[in-house]
């Protein structure tokens, strides 16, 4: 008897340690939140969220970048080129210098190049002339000018833009989609805390009603009016809701954190849950349940009808793979050959150039051919793999309805089985206060009051995260909370 009292007493001890700290926390700084303000959190702070926005961010950029090969592409280019060796030309016998040349034929700069040329082979022209060669150019070429391309007929980055509005909007949609998946993780976690709490709160109740209890009974036995059997049952029973207290406890630190996580806070901020799963109970029956099933608003439909999009895009794009293109080009270039690098004494001399450039695909290979087959199959796949997933969305909603349903059913008969249990529970305490009835008969009642509360509680519950699931299915960016 004095051990059980003396491990009483401890336990006793540890639970005010515990609610102390717990006092302790709660006076500080605390974040005070609830699911609206959570949401707005998460929302804010979440690092997914931030990620799908940054995608759109970049997809918008390459969209830019798309409309950025229509533009003139300009280009300053600068060499410089050292010859090891120069290049020797040579002039067969008859090619004209020093024999008889019609002036009218050449232009003045043409004429007295071959002046030159006459005289550095000897002005005759002859064979042991010719067989010497010359040696060209100089053994320091410098160059730099400017280059200009520019598309004219170009099918393949006109499609090029419509797919990067393609991958713009599908950006976008992905945002959304974590933005609702985000939603849904928060409020079911947001839930279980609740859940938690709530039952924390359920098993510490019942633990202070059985130790005024066990303390009567104890009180009754030393009077010689119950037997000792009643206070060892009792103590054993009242012994029974520790681990389960402890349980709960581990519970509510997991969804804490868990809720934190979500959140995009730091694990060691104070965190403060405002509310119970009792205020949801009131208004549960007042909700409007979503009867639009259509999948209109469903993200990853959405998501299918674009990607399919993208890959209609890329077939037409294989397609136009076989359309001729057309490029203008622009050169100016500046040129000096010298043999030193005194470049004060350097001469330029301009270049300059301007041409299109038209181009018929004729054969490559068959790869033109193969990759366009390639996009055919993908435009299948797609069209197969939205069927099956929109089969598994209508499932989902039929199965969420049935859900929701069904913890209506449990609220309303856990509501009422709980204030039977209560009732049940008063009668069989007169009835062993007056030796009517057993300890047995005492525990049973007490048990059943127990297990009514938590069924009650995870009916809401299941109420509750079935309804969030099902406005996840139907694409809900905002859902309305009670």
């Amino acid at each position: 008897m004095n051990k059980l009292q003396m491990s009483r007493q401890i336990f006793f001890l540890l639970l005010a340690l515990i609610a102390q700290f717990s006092l302790s926390a709660q006076q500080s700084d605390s974040l005070r939140i609830d699911l609206p303000t959570a949401l707005e959190i998460a929302l804010s702070e979440n690092p997914t969220v931030k990620v799908a926005d940054m995608e759109v961010t970049k997809k918008q950029y390459a969209k830019m970048s798309a409309y950025g090969a229509l533009l003139p592409q300009l280009d300053i280019i600068g060499q410089y080129q050292r010859a090891i060796k120069r290049q020797t030309v040579y002039f067969d016998e008859g090619f004209g210098f020093g024999g008889n040349i019609d002036p009218t034929q050449y232009t003045p700069d043409e004429l007295k190049i071959m002046e030159v040329l006459g005289k550095m082979m000897g002005g005759g022209g002859d064979s042991e002339s010719s067989n010497e060669g010359i040696q060209m150019g100089r053994f320091n070429v410098w160059s730099t000018g400017l280059n200009v391309n520019l598309p004219i007929v170009m099918p393949s980055l006109w499609k090029n833009i419509q797919m990067s509005e393609v991958d713009i909007r599908l950006a976008i949609e992905k945002a959304r989609a974590s933005r609702i998946d985000l939603m849904n993780q928060v409020k079911k976690s947001y839930f279980s805390l609740l859940l938690a709490q709530d039952s924390y709160l359920v098993l510490k109740k019942t633990y202070e009603t059985d130790s005024i209890n066990l303390e009567n009974i104890r009180n009754r036995f030393n009077q010689g009016v119950v037997a000792e059997y009643d206070v060892i049952t009792a103590d054993v029973r009242l012994k029974s809701l520790i681990p389960n207290i402890l349980q709960s406890q581990n519970m509510m630190k997991i969804a804490e954190l868990q809720l934190k996580m979500l959140m995009g806070i730091d694990g060691d901020v104070p965190l403060k849950v405002m509310g119970s799963l009792d205020d949801y109970e009131a208004s549960m029956f007042d909700a409007i349940i979503p009867a639009d099933t259509s999948l209109t608003n469903n993200s990853d439909i959405k998501q299918f009808d674009l990607q399919a999009e993208q890959a209609k895009n890329a077939f037409e794009m294989q397609k136009l793979q076989f359309s001729p293109t057309l490029v203008t080009n622009f050169n100016w270039t500046y040129t000096s050959q010298n043999n030193n690098f005194k470049f004060n004494t350097y001469r330029w001399d301009p270049y300059s150039m301007l041409g299109v450039t038209l181009q018929i695909p004729i054969f490559n290979g068959g790869q033109r051919y193969h990759n366009l087959k390639q996009s055919e199959i993908q435009l299948f796949q797609l069209r197969e793999q939205r069927k099956d997933v929109e089969r598994g969305l209508k499932l989902s909603i039929k199965n969420n309805y049935d859900l929701i349903n069904k913890s209506i059913e449990q609220v309303v008969a856990t509501q009422s089985s709980v204030a039977q249990a209560r009732k049940g529970h008063e009668i069989t305490l007169k009835r062993y206060e007056t030796g009517m009835g057993t300890i047995v008969d005492v525990n049973a009642a007490a048990l059943a009051v127990l297990n009514a509360e938590l069924q009650y509680r995870n009916a809401i519950y299941d109420y509750l995260s079935a309804k969030s699931d099902l406005e996840k299915v139907l694409g809900y960016d905002i859902a309305p909370v009670e």
